[in-house]
């Protein structure tokens, strides 16, 4: 009988998350600049990358939305960090 509920348990979900589409597509939005962000490091355009930045940090928001887009975002102090280190190397 032991094997028989463990052999249940394997299939019933332990931990279920909901994200709304709202979220879903603010965290691509997010992703999408980020991407444009981390490209323009990439590409030594540092000027660019700097403005880029200030619009990002401008348009979205960390402490208004679920965890999971809070962790996407910050990865804008990554980019920021990068960036920092290679003008000051420059």
């Amino acid at each position: 009988m032991e094997k028989v509920i463990n052999f249940i348990k394997m299939f019933i979900p332990a931990y279920v998350e909901f994200r709304s589409l709202y979220w879903v597509q603010y965290n691509a939005k997010m992703d999408s600049a980020l991407t444009e962000i981390f490209n323009s490091i990439d590409e030594d355009h540092y000027e660019k990358a700097d403005n880029l930045i200030a619009d990002f940090e401008s348009n979205f928001n960390q402490s208004t939305g679920p965890e999971w887009v809070g962790i996407k975002y910050a990865e804008i102090y990554k980019a920021k960090s990068m960036l920092d280190f290679l003008k000051a190397t420059r």
